[in-house]
């Protein structure tokens, strides 16, 4: 008869596929927990190709209606809630790491679960400073990892607009920052005898290095929207140009790849409705492009209504195309600011019974305004998603 051997079975005696399903599967904390285990954890969890993997799980599994709230204003209150938008309830919440001089901040870009935050300059009455250089910060909260990028190339930075945006090179596994600076020549033209200037930030190298001779199109300004992380976008934003009825609108886009920048027409019926001072918001939506448009204002028993449509972009073959996704009826003073992957729209409600951030589901047509999700000024990422990306490497508040 044949002894009963003891044996014993380790994680370690699994095929590798087979570990790294089982981590792909496991939150971000137990991974963070699991590299000081061994050397052979730590080594498979920091991977660049297990890190892509896990990011792939996160966004196939995630909840579609939750939206990260970045309070603009954080002294008192230094920490992101992820919130559910069907709900209102608190998911989690991220302590933010760092402290800026004006106490106030907001989203400029995100991509993968890395958040760019810019600090907001105060004039000399406390009110946000336009046009004037604001300092970068690259944070993952799920890791709690932050790089502050403090350093630039431009030698003039104050009194310009900036536009800002954040790809991802597969290739090199590098996240990268876009700045471009657009400055006002003697005439006070944001795109005249001045050429803009543009910087691009290497997080694997931590440092900006300058494009030389970029040609840019249009003027961009604020926070672009990356889809497909090499290329993002920004709305033609030339307050002299914006509103006239002759002039088309579009939309400026950067390549990280090719590192050239174009220019993208806006549908026929958008820049018809450009003349009319309508309300044009960037967006993404079902991993495409998206432009948000109110037409003109109507009237109905008394009460004025903002007919809205949403457009989506898609790119195929070299080719830029259009199609409308959504059309939405919304009441006066309500201003979008996202999509989430669920199809709530985000707006801020000026009017009560509502007032403060709220939604309504457009796949299901449900318009019905929820209960505020927040009433504090914010900003919101509707594509947050938790990743291991910065969980090598240490904190760095000097300059970079």
């Amino acid at each position: 008869m044949a002894r009963n051997v003891d044996s014993t079975t380790s994680f370690d005696d699994l095929p590798l596929e087979a570990a790294e399903e089982i981590f792909t599967r496991l939150p971000v904390k137990t991974l963070i927990r699991s590299t000081s285990v061994c050397k052979t954890w730590y080594s498979n969890i920091t991977n660049p190709t297990f890190t892509s993997a896990h990011i792939q799980h996160s966004l196939s599994c995630c909840d579609e209606t939750a939206v990260l709230i970045i309070p603009s204003k954080y002294k008192n209150n230094k920490s992101c809630s992820l919130i559910s938008a069907r709900t209102g309830h608190v998911l989690k919440t991220y302590t933010i790491p760092f402290t800026t001089n004006a106490g106030m901040i907001k989203l400029v870009a995100s991509l993968n679960g890395i958040l760019c935050l810019a600090e907001c300059p105060l004039d000399n009455f406390g009110r946000p400073a336009a046009d004037e250089f604001q300092e970068l910060y690259l944070w993952n909260p799920s890791v709690g990892k932050y790089k502050a990028l403090f350093s630039s190339c431009f030698k003039r930075r104050g009194k310009c607009s900036y536009a800002v945006g954040l790809g991802f090179l597969e290739g090199s596994c590098d996240f990268r920052v876009v700045r471009v600076a657009f400055c006002k020549d003697d005439v006070g033209c944001l795109l005249g005898k001045v050429a803009p200037k543009v910087e691009v930030y290497s997080l694997k190298t931590n440092k900006w290095r300058r494009i030389r001779n970029p040609v840019v199109p249009r003027v961009a300004r604020d926070s672009g929207k990356t889809v497909g992380n090499s290329m993002t976008y920004w709305l033609d934003r030339d307050p002299e140009k914006l509103y006239s009825c002759s002039e088309e609108g579009y939309i400026v886009y950067f390549d990280f790849n090719r590192e050239v920048f174009g220019q993208i027409e806006l549908p026929d019926d958008v820049r018809n409705c450009v003349g009319l001072m309508a309300t044009f918001k960037l967006m993404t939506f079902e991993s495409k492009l998206a432009v948000f448009v109110f037409n003109d204002v109507q009237e109905s028993n008394g009460l004025k209504l903002m007919p809205s449509c949403i457009w989506l972009l898609s790119h195929e073959d070299g080719k830029f195309s259009w199609t409308p996704r959504f059309k939405v009826v919304l009441g006066e003073h309500v201003f979008p600011f996202s999509l989430s992957r669920s199809g709530a729209l985000i707006v801020l409600s000026a009017c009560p019974p509502v007032p403060g951030l709220v939604s309504c589901n457009l796949k299901s047509q449900d318009l019905r305004l929820t209960k505020p999700l927040v009433t504090d000024p914010c900003s919101v990422d509707t594509a947050f998603v938790e990743s291991l990306l910065m969980l090598e490497g240490r904190d760095e508040q000097k300059n970079s």
